[in-house]
């Protein structure tokens, strides 16, 4: 998987596909961009930027996911900041298969539920701040999805990647970033009270 970065462009950013790259520097004068197989390279790439810094992104989520032992629950958690506005959403379920990956599934969850939001409000740029390194990873293609759900989230984040930029942070758990413990209270919430699926 190539990442492309336009460093001089009409908006200098990583881009999942060379037809999106072209969007912003076809005609461009002087444009800079370059393709990456790491993603790593591609922010380097553009943090040498004098002059143009990568696009804020118009929306935030802290997403997490819960698991609660004794009931065999798992619960999901997310707040998005956006336009001001500090909005939140939690849930939960027991679906034999998700409750093998105990809180990994709400996190999965909920950081989807993040995506479809940004896209129903019709932002393009989505910070996605998680725990679970697998958020990133899998939808990234960093590491092998081994099971049905692991695959349906990679899939599903690659193919929605493709309309809103998705931009990953992962934030060490419990270390007293606000918004993260919030997600992760929500998620222990949403565990609580499961609706069946």
């Amino acid at each position: 998987m190539k990442y492309y970065a336009v460093r001089k462009g009409r908006k200098p950013g990583i881009y999942r596909s060379w037809a999106e790259c072209q969007d912003q520097v076809s005609g461009y004068p002087n444009a800079e961009f370059k393709s990456f197989k790491d993603k790593a390279e591609a922010e380097a790439f553009l943090g040498k930027a004098s002059s143009s810094q990568p696009r804020r992104a118009e929306m935030e989520a802290y997403v997490d996911g819960s698991y609660q032992p004794k009931t065999k629950t798992y619960g999901y958690g997310g707040v998005i900041l956006y336009q001001g506005q500090e909005l939140t959403y939690k849930g939960g379920g027991k679906k034999a298969e998700l409750l093998k990956m105990r809180n990994v599934s709400g996190e999965m969850i909920a950081a989807m539920k993040a995506v479809v939001y940004a896209l129903d409000q019709g932002v393009n740029h989505l910070a996605l701040y998680y725990d679970y390194a697998g958020i990133e990873k899998w939808a990234t293609g960093d590491w092998q999805a081994k099971n049905a759900y692991t695959q349906a989230y990679r899939d599903f984040m690659q193919e929605k990647g493709k309309q809103v930029q998705i931009h990953f942070h992962k934030v060490a758990a419990h270390t007293g970033n606000r918004y993260n413990e919030w997600a992760d209270q929500l998620a222990k919430a949403g565990s609580q009270k499961v609706q069946e699926d």
